[in-house]
């Protein structure tokens, strides 16, 4: 179980949150439950691997106007197919401009991290996008 924060972005309060995973291994899925007080759960399940329900588990907190505060969602978290691969989608590289990856910056998806690296998916994507095309140069 991760103990973290998710930010509401309307007024930037904190709000204690738990992310439990498990392995549902007879049917070889991948689930993650997000638990917060007075809300409902919200359960995502994938065949595949965490990253998947990492990744609707997003879709659906910026839906409610929220952020975690996680590895996997600041702007420079990049996830590899061999980072999937290797940790179930539970790990990813924070990546700097210019620089390819590197091991050492493999960390935990699901660890905290502080506010300032944590945006929004869309402008993640623009922060990865331009990194990539930093090599193509």
């Amino acid at each position: 179980m991760y103990r973290l924060e998710a930010v509401n972005l309307a007024d930037e309060s904190r709000l204690p949150c738990f992310v439990t995973l498990r392995d549902i291994e007879d049917d070889d899925i991948c689930e993650l439950r997000f638990d917060r007080q007075n809300a409902s759960p919200l359960v995502f399940r994938s065949p595949v691997d965490f990253e998947d329900t990492l990744t609707e588990l997003r879709q659906e907190l910026e839906r409610q106007g929220l952020l975690l505060l996680c590895n996997r969602f600041r702007r420079n978290a990049f996830v590899s197919s061999m980072a999937r691969q290797m940790s179930t989608g539970l790990s990813c590289y924070l990546v700097s401009p210019g620089q390819p990856v590197d091991p050492e910056k493999l960390v935990d998806s699901l660890g905290p991290a502080p506010r300032e690296a944590v945006v929004l998916a869309e402008e993640a994507a623009k922060y990865i996008e331009g990194w990539i095309a930093g090599f193509d140069e």
